[in-house]
Parts: structure tokens; C-alpha cells; sequence
């Protein structure tokens, strides 16, 4: 099949979705073999013509609020997305579950990236991580599905605060990634090296921003503001959880006056909670005893500031058959999605 169908094929599924740009990520990511590239663009084209991901809605966020969620840009005005264990109201994730959110919250950010820009940045702020919430079979499974679907498009990946059940995780996951993958993972932890970190990538609004952000989520008790970082502060001068002030005035304030728009396809949507909190239907939930004692036991064990920056610390935690990776599963290709 030549270039010319394929491109035609992905107009049918979704206009905007491919370009000159688009196919040379594809071939970049098979290593310029056309043949390999054509059949990825093909199957992807299947996936987005099954899924209908402008269209996706994260129903589990709706159900358990919490999860990452777009936050700013950097320097280069990539789109930032951060996460932080301790907000979540659920610390057992199902692999859909994890597919879905993640999608949606990468389709919805293409939508902010102006010219020019390709890819994104995450920032993982690990306090508070458990197994349930991120393990390797988690890990696999959603890095498969970005690698075959959204080639070369994580420019970079943050992670604080990293615990000894990170650092089992990323032992697990990490031999199944291109060098290249994960060089794209820079892990800090040190109050000193995450402030010039920040400050290499980002511009002084959101370095300010995740800064306070950080230093409240590690507060005891976890404020309730920062629980519900999806609704608007009550006083103008506190920090807003939803995101830096460029990021709250360029995109959340425009969708509360627009929020009964339905031309939503061309429009970027906040997180599915902060959409929730604007139109007054919030789930309220609570944690159940075991999720509970999960968390406070995550908390209890995260490093605390100031320890090495290694990321090759020698920690080892007992991974339950249910969190492993399926057996008999591949290495991702020589350039996937992070490469």
C-alpha cells in the first residue's frame, strides 16, 4: 500500500490527524523503513477509528477523582503534565483505566502545542506511590500503547521524590525500553536539584508554581485544597492546584465561560475533574481502609529530601504475580514513543 492510501485512510478517521509531519514520525520511529511505518500508521489508524480518542472521556477520573493533569509549559512551550500519588482518591488502577486517562490527557494537550512544538513533558512526583497505583504491568501496558500509537513524542520525563517502590518498578520496566527511552528520565530528588532542574526547563511562573505545589502536597494532613486541586481557590492570593496562572487563564477560565460549547473536538478540555467542578457534579469519595492504609504506608516509606540521586539505588521489593508484566512480552522497538 503507498503513502498517498495511507494518508487518505487517516483523513477518514480523523482530519487533523495526519500530515507531512506526522508520517515522517512514523517512518522515524521504523528507523525510515516505509514498510514497517505503513503498517504502524495502519493499525493505528484502526485504533483511532475503534476509539474515537478526541472524542474519549475519562470516566474512571468522573468515578475516583484524581490522576495527572496538565499543568503549564516549559521553556519551549511543551505542554506539562503532573501527578503527584498523594491526590489520588484510588491506589488500585486497572490497565483500561490507565489507557484511557492517559489518552485523554495527551490528546487534549496536542491541542494546546502551538507550531513547531512535537512533544511533552511529565513531572512525577512519586510520594505516596503504592504497587496498586503504579506497577510494572501498569507501566507496560500503557507504554505499549503510546509507543505503537504516539511515536516520538515524550520529550521528557521529571520523577521526585523517587521511593523504594519506584526504584522496583523502574528496575522491572526499565529493561524493556530503549537506551534512548530512558535517558529521557531524569530522576531528582534533593530540594536544590529539583529548584535547577526546574529552572533549566521552565520559565519562573511555573518553576514558582511547582515549587508551592510540591511543598503542599507534603503537608500532614494533606490540605483539603490540594485533595480537590480541581476547584478554584476560595482566596485569590492562595495557590491554585489546577495549574500555573498562565495555564488557568489561557485554557480553564476561556472553558468556564464556554463550557456548554459542544464544538469540544477543537478545543482543549481540563482534566475531566476540573470540567466536573465547573459544572457542579464533583463525585465525592472516600478511601477505603485498605487503600488508606496503602497510602499512609507509601507515605511513611518515601525517601525524604536530600538522599542520593542515583537512579540506580540497589532496592529490592517483593512485585505480587498480579503487578508483573505478562510473561512473554517484547521489548518495544528500537525508536518508540519516547525515543
Amino acid at each position: 500500500m503507498k503513502t498517498k492510501q495511507i494518508v487518505k485512510m487517516c483523513k477518514a478517521v480523523d482530519f487533523n490527524f495526519c500530515n507531512s509531519f506526522r508520517l515522517a514520525r512514523f517512518l522515524k520511529s521504523r528507523d525510515w523503513n516505509l514498510d514497517e511505518a505503513e503498517r504502524m500508521l495502519k493499525v493505528t489508524v484502526e485504533y483511532r477509528r475503534e476509539t474515537r480518542p478526541l472524542r474519549l472521556d475519562c470516566e474512571w477520573c468522573h468515578k475516583r477523582p484524581g490522576f495527572h493533569s496538565m499543568i503549564g509549559f516549559d521553556e519551549s512551550g511543551r505542554p506539562v503534565m503532573y501527578s503527584n500519588f498523594m491526590q489520588t482518591s484510588t491506589h488500585k488502577n486497572s490497565l483500561d483505566d490507565s489507557i484511557t486517562h492517559c489518552t485523554y490527557l495527551i490528546e487534549q494537550a496536542k491541542k494546546t502545542m502551538k507550531p513547531g512544538v512535537t512533544t511533552w513533558v511529565f513531572i512525577i512526583d512519586c510520594t505516596g506511590m503504592t504497587l496498586q497505583s503504579c506497577n510494572p504491568k501498569l507501566g507496560y501496558g500503557v507504554t505499549q500503547i503510546m509507543s505503537n500509537h504516539y511515536p516520538e513524542r515524550l520529550g521528557l520525563v521529571i520523577c521526585l521524590n523517587h521511593s523504594p517502590v519506584f526504584h522496583g518498578v523502574w528496575k522491572a520496566i526499565k529493561v524493556f525500553l530503549h537506551p534512548n527511552t530512558v535517558s529521557k528520565m531524569k530522576l531528582v530528588r534533593s530540594k536544590s536539584r529539583i529548584l535547577s532542574t526546574f529552572q533549566k526547563y521552565f520559565p519562573d511562573e511555573l518553576t514558582n508554581w511547582l515549587m508551592d505545589e510540591i511543598r503542599l502536597n507534603k503537608t500532614k494532613p494533606l490540605p483539603k485544597a490540594q485533595q480537590e486541586f480541581w476547584n478554584k481557590p476560595a482566596e485569590l492570593s492562595a495557590h491554585d492546584p489546577r495549574g500555573c496562572p498562565s495555564y488557568v487563564k489561557d485554557f480553564i477560565e476561556p472553558f468556564l465561560h464556554n463550557s456548554q460549547s459542544k464544538d469540544r473536538l477543537n478545543v482543549h478540555i481540563p482534566h475531566p475533574n476540573i470540567v466536573d467542578s465547573i459544572e457542579k457534579r464533583v463525585t465525592a469519595v472516600t478511601l477505603s481502609p485498605e487503600e488508606a492504609r496503602e497510602l499512609a504506608k507509601a507515605r511513611a516509606v518515601t525517601m525524604e529530601t536530600g538522599g542520593s540521586e542515583s537512579d540506580d539505588e540497589n532496592y529490592e521489593i517483593e512485585i505480587s504475580e498480579e503487578f508483573q508484566i505478562p510473561k512473554g512480552a517484547n521489548k518495544l522497538s528500537v525508536s518508540d514513543m519516547l525515543s
